[in-house]
């Protein structure tokens, strides 16, 4: 009972960091009708940012938080202006094909600077466990649970009630009525990809403690982000909140009671299975079947 509760808190604890990454892939296909593969290094950004302020330079955790969060939505607004915006016009397939161009041209210049090592960021809160009913308790997995709650919150708060926030819903339901009423859609667009990296630098400095550091950290973080994005609804942000907890779960469940092996083949299997059920992802399909129910009812 222990092991299942432990392994329980590890997979939210996982499956908060892959909603962050989710989010930013659910707003840029919304906002943006971007598949952005190049979104997973956002996170590789994040984390090499806060390494960088927090164990080379020796900042506090604060101004470290303040300075990745703001390097991340300059470098999201000076990527989309330089490789996204210019192909808003083009075919999807040439859009879709440059963000795996620039995956690779992020990835390669992250080796150029940090070489092929793996880099050790220490734990925020401290190394030992607190006993909780029985259950060891990392202070860490509290930490990141919580802050990455504290930041969806936020997140749906600022789109919800601010004037930018209800511009960029906009944006995302009519660019062209929102066009009309004034709003820049270019610049919403770039708000919205400097945000989404910011989630994703964000998740990238949460984990950080709890793994390595490396220059290809973001491509399996980033796919498994698509695949949280997928699993709830691409394009819904509630979706993808509920992509990554369910992702995250299942995948520690995995890695705990039959092999670590086979945690990350299981994201792609899950990726099959939900879409071969629902096409549209858990929840927007569960909504849909739930309305056609109504009506049969009715």
């Amino acid at each position: 009972m222990e092991m299942f509760f432990q392994q329980l808190l590890f997979g939210f604890t996982v499956g908060a960091t892959f909603a962050l990454v989710a989010l930013g892939f659910s707003m840029q296909f919304r906002a943006m009708s971007l598949l952005n593969f190049a979104h997973g290094e956002s996170f590789m950004m994040g984390a090499f940012i806060g390494l960088l302020c927090h164990v080379s330079l020796g900042l506090p955790l604060w101004v470290t938080w303040l300075i990745t969060m703001a390097a991340c939505g300059v470098a999201g607004v000076i990527i989309e202006y330089l490789a996204i915006r210019p192909l808003y016009l083009s075919p999807v397939l040439n859009l879709f094909i440059s963000t795996i161009g620039l995956s690779l041209a992020l990835r390669q210049v992250a080796m150029i600077l940090s070489g092929a090592i793996a880099f050790r960021f220490p734990l925020t809160i401290g190394e030992k466990p607190i006993n909780i009913g029985g259950v060891a308790v990392v202070p860490e997995q509290i930490w990141v649970l919580g802050v990455a709650i504290l930041i969806m919150y936020g997140f749906e708060q600022y789109l919800k009630k601010t004037r930018l926030g209800k511009a960029m819903r906009t944006v995302a339901q009519e660019p062209y009525v929102a066009a009309l009423m004034g709003i820049s859609v270019l610049s919403m667009k770039s708000l919205v990809y400097a945000l989404s990296t910011m989630l994703g630098g964000a998740a990238g400095l949460l984990f950080a403690p709890l793994l390595f550091v490396t220059f290809d950290m973001g491509l399996l973080m980033g796919v498994k982000g698509f695949i949280c994005a997928c699993l709830g609804g691409m394009g819904s942000i509630p979706g993808a909140i509920l992509g990554g907890f369910v992702l995250g779960i299942v995948e520690q469940f995995i890695a705990g009671y039959v092999s670590s092996l086979y945690k990350d083949s299981i994201s792609f299997f899950i990726l099959i299975l939900v879409i071969s059920i629902f096409p549209r992802g858990l929840l927007i399909g569960a909504v849909r079947g739930s309305e056609k129910w109504r009506e049969k009812i009715g």
